[in-house]
């Protein structure tokens, strides 16, 4: 009889701290919630990823690919950007994007053949910063090269390729600046080119996705909630193993061979302090043109709650690749 009351006992006080863990956690994230709709981000780690995943999930984040008004429709790469200047814009920036047949627009200086190609996802093509404040803007006018920003948000390596080798550009430039993304291994492991009807299927998904139930979205804030404390605590997710990562990126270089005899510099930009354990820096082992430079890119160099290189960021980046190409 005492056994059955003390297991009780210690029932309901686990069952009491459960129920103020959550009330408490889930009180918070709404809180947390309700500052970045009023752009308030203070400087605490746990609201600031509480704002993140609110960010991402909760329907005020604008997708820059999937406004019409930025891109058109292509049946190899399913999406490329519209040339001309279209809006973008989310909490922490309000800016104008314009391209043109060199990519993200710039006034390059003339030059035929010792030119630089930037390629990469949205980072490299400039997410969050004007035309002028791309690390490949700020690099051209540093080293007085023509740096062509073909870098489109949403690209993986197989897509950033096969956009230099139809953009004509690859005869102008004797550089190619390769900016790395964990997000795409999903893409170099699974692309490959569609016949026009699926293609336009899926730019028909990109430009016309439904944003989530009211009910779903408090679904998944509740989880998130419960669940973002224990990732703190426990560091999840904190370092990644880059060695897959790097076997399928080369294994898209080798199967391209359009960047044979250019100079490649690849960089990783980190998402939200990610990063890779084992990035390499140097010489790669199987390419003699290839090298590798890992700068350490964190927190500060990107949007507190977007996540994407900040003006700061982009004007580091620009610094770090001027001194490895000056």
């Amino acid at each position: 009889m005492l056994k059955k009351k003390f297991f009780s006992k210690i029932l309901g006080i686990i069952f009491l701290i459960l129920i103020n863990y959550i009330f408490i956690f889930f009180s918070l994230y709404i809180f947390s919630a309700f500052l970045l709709v009023n752009k308030i981000t203070p400087d605490f780690k746990l609201i600031r990823d509480y704002q993140r995943n609110f960010y991402q999930f909760g329907g005020i984040r604008e997708i820059w690919q999937s406004n019409e008004n930025c891109i058109d429709y292509d049946k190899e790469l399913i999406f490329v950007p519209k040339k001309t200047s279209c809006d973008f814009k989310n909490i922490e920036f309000d800016t104008s994007l314009k391209f043109d047949d060199f990519g993200r627009f710039s006034n390059h200086p003339p030059n035929d053949n010792n030119g630089i190609v930037v390629l990469g996802d949205s980072h490299a093509m400039g997410w969050g910063v004007n035309d002028g404040d791309t690390f490949s803007s700020i690099l051209e006018h540093k080293i007085n090269r023509p740096v062509y920003n073909l870098a489109v948000s949403g690209y993986g390596t197989a897509r950033e390729l096969i956009r230099l080798e139809k953009s004509n550009l690859i005869n102008k430039a004797s550089t190619v600046i390769i900016q790395y993304c964990y997000n795409d291994y999903s893409e170099n492991k699974d692309f490959k080119k569609n016949n026009q009807i699926i293609a336009k299927e899926k730019f028909d998904i990109i430009v016309k996705s439904k944003s989530m139930s009211f009910f779903k979205k408090l679904r998944k804030s509740f989880r998130y909630a419960l669940t973002i404390p224990i990732d703190i605590l426990t560091k999840k997710n904190q370092l990644m193993d880059f060695n897959n990562h790097k076997d399928l990126f080369e294994k898209r270089l080798r199967e391209s061979q359009i960047l044979k005899n250019k100079e490649i510099i690849v960089f990783y930009v980190n998402g939200y302090d990610m990063k890779f354990r084992n990035f390499p820096k140097g010489k790669s082992n199987n390419f003699n043109n290839l090298n590798y430079y890992d700068f350490d890119i964190g927190e500060k160099y990107t949007f507190r709650v977007d996540g994407h290189l900040s003006d700061f960021g982009h004007k580091y980046v620009a610094d770090e690749l001027y001194n490895i190409l000056k």
